[in-house]
């Protein structure tokens, strides 16, 4: 993460010289607070870091837990024949009608890779606090620090008192729309 002064670029807090996970942890718990629900699939449009993730409410704020990345390998078939049986095919007419049945075909390990939400049931609520210092991209907006919430053709901007305003946009249908309409109704 990138400094200013040894200050936080985006609400100019300073930034300690050393963190104890055990000790982000309980005070992130304290902050954040017990987490009340999931409010939906969104993608906070942003740059460099996780776009696409999930939106708690929580009783001090909205926590946003981003999708992680992971590489699975998996078989995929290939050619295994060389590209001159192809050349030798076209320069001599007779091994055109050979060469479907002279085609190899193996298999290779290929990597992917695939984003996958991390699934939280009711009873695994309680852990979120801690992904704040452990998940890339994962963020916490106060209560507090939120001065408004508006909607524009499907794209919901959160206004900050302090730093840059945050837009989300809605993955998939669902109750977001209707979960942050309430929020924005009743906490703010």
């Amino acid at each position: 993460m990138s400094t200013r002064g040894g200050r936080c670029p985006d609400c100019k807090d300073a930034l300690p010289e050393t963190i104890n996970p055990e000790d982000s942890d309980s005070r992130f718990r304290d902050v954040v607070g017990q987490v009340q629900g999931r409010m939906g699939h969104v993608r906070v449009l942003r740059r460099k870091l996780p776009s696409d993730g999930v939106i708690y409410e929580t009783v001090n704020g909205l926590f946003f837990l981003p999708y992680r990345t992971v590489t699975k390998c998996r078989l995929v078939e290939q050619s295994a024949s060389s590209p001159m049986w192809s050349v030798a095919a076209v320069l001599w007419s007779p091994l055109m009608f050979l060469s479907p049945f002279l085609k190899r075909r193996e298999l290779r390990e290929k990597e992917f890779v695939e984003i996958e939400a991390i699934r939280l049931g009711k009873d695994d609520l309680h852990l979120l606090p801690g992904f704040l210092s452990r998940v890339a991209g994962a963020f916490f907006l106060p209560v507090r620090d939120i001065r408004g919430i508006t909607e524009n053709r499907g794209q919901w901007t959160i206004e900050r008192s302090i730093g840059s305003k945050i837009r989300i946009r809605p993955i998939a249908d669902g109750p977001f729309c209707q979960a942050i309409k309430r929020f924005a109704e009743t906490r703010l």
